[in-house]
């Protein structure tokens, strides 16, 4: 989507419409009714590009989550911007107040513009001053004095849309961890049953681990945006890196995931920022240096992942994203199915088909062939299952891969990344698409 400048006419036109919009909904309107005008104040003469959309789409939500009883809502994307108006069944004025408070919470909330209007169509004010997004003082003064100059303001702006971007993403992979972890049952994997194969893992110390990797989410996406490149992903990775391992006291619950979630992290950034796919920026940005990558790992085999290479010449996470995460879309799209067909755990159910196909480099480091075979067959056998009896057999396979201590780490790694995948489906849905002129 390209972005597109806005003439003053346009926008003129824009505030004729909302009015006769509000002026229709406010027929409809019993005396206990309100109704909310939700748009965006966005600095400059581009009012619509997918950072904005995805604002707007986060003032949504929230709205959504205050619990108001809603009769009509209607959105209009445009290029002068978003904007959405909810007929709501409360007191106006109790709304104002919960919405004054909203548009103050976070510092990217101060670009919500949640107008209330009362039955009579009397637009209700707010209680204190809105602060400028340059200094910090009442926005009317700097207005009137034109205190900042535009591109002062313009900054701030959008500033605070990639905040918002960051925020929003890394909060989404995190959920993605979460998902993961909590999926179950999960062969050989700590779940919500057992700790798997595993006598140093469980669930609390995933948990902090996940936790620990969110500054870095956010710093994935910042740099997407800004098009750093390798280089500066790598350096954010390894501190990464460092951070998990502070918080694990030394396991390696997450490493994978600094790699791979960090390049998909990346990749929805720069798309959000030019428009391009997510997925193929991320795999283009890993193979800028997949081989040097893996010359190194082949050579130093000071990793299970390097002697896996050496061994087996399974090329594990770097191969995984260099040809395109197409294991990671492969378990979406099977979420997605599962989904779809109304399943009772379709994280479990898309995890076996990956177990099926996937070379998983965890299970050839503690298996070698012999154990990643007995895996792909189980796994696929399960698979060609009634759903209905699917799942007790992964819990039988989850006993027998515990007896062989097998542990399918790169297909737990396959469903993180799958769930980070379905949630960036949904949320960038109406991103990029045209919108009316």
């Amino acid at each position: 989507m390209k972005p597109l400048s806005v003439t003053l006419q346009q926008m003129l036109d824009a505030r004729e419409r909302r009015a006769r919009e509000q002026s229709a909904l406010l027929r409809q309107a019993d005396a206990d009714d309100c109704l909310v005008s939700f748009s965006l104040n966005i600095a400059g003469d581009v009012k619509r590009t997918p950072k904005t959309r995805l604002l707007f789409d986060q003032g949504m939500r929230v709205f959504d989550a205050l619990g108001f009883a809603q009769r009509t809502r209607t959105v209009t994307d445009a290029v002068t911007g978003t904007e959405a108006l909810i007929l709501v069944r409360a007191d106006a004025a109790a709304v104002k107040t919960v919405l004054e408070r909203l548009e103050d919470a976070v510092p990217w909330a101060r670009l919500f513009d949640f107008d209330v209007l009362n039955a009579a169509g009397e637009k209700l004010s707010r209680k204190e001053p809105r602060r400028c997004l340059v200094c910090g003082g009442p926005a009317a003064d700097c207005a009137r004095s034109r205190a900042h100059g535009l591109d002062a303001v313009k900054a701030a702006t959008d500033a605070l849309l990639e905040e918002c971007c960051a925020d929003t993403l890394a909060s989404t992979a995190h959920a993605a961890l979460e998902q993961e972890l909590c999926t179950t049952p999960k062969p050989g994997l700590v779940d919500e049953n057992n700790t798997g194969a595993h006598d140093d893992m469980d669930i609390p110390l995933f948990l902090k681990s996940a936790a620990s990797l969110v500054p870095y989410f956010r710093t994935a996406v910042r740099l997407g945006m800004r098009h750093a490149g390798m280089g500066s992903l790598r350096h954010a990775g390894l501190d990464a890196e460092r951070a998990m391992f502070e918080a694990t006291d030394g396991v390696n619950t997450h490493k994978g995931m600094v790699y791979s979630m960090g390049l998909l992290l990346y990749g929805m950034g720069e798309a959000i920022d030019g428009g391009a796919d997510a997925i193929g920026c991320a795999a283009r940005l890993a193979a800028t240096d997949a081989d040097a990558r893996l010359a190194r790992a082949e050579a130093a085999q000071d990793t299970n992942g390097g002697r896996v290479l050496a061994d087996f010449g399974a090329a594990g996470a770097v191969g995984e994203a260099a040809n395109g995460f197409l294991h990671a879309v492969f378990c979406a799209d099977r979420l997605a199915f599962y989904r779809s067909a109304g399943a009772q755990n379709p994280g479990a159910l898309a995890l076996c088909d990956t177990m099926a196909i996937l070379e998983d480099t965890n299970v050839l480091h503690r298996g070698g062939r012999e154990g990643l075979r007995f895996l792909q067959d189980e796994a696929a056998r399960i698979g060609a299952l009634d759903l209905r009896d699917r799942e007790a057999a992964l819990l039988q396979l989850d006993a027998a891969c515990i007896r062989r201590n097998l542990s399918p780490g790169g297909s737990a790694d396959m469903l993180a990344l799958a769930y980070l995948l379905d949630a960036w489906r949904t949320l960038s849905k109406d991103l990029f698409g045209e919108v009316r002129a």
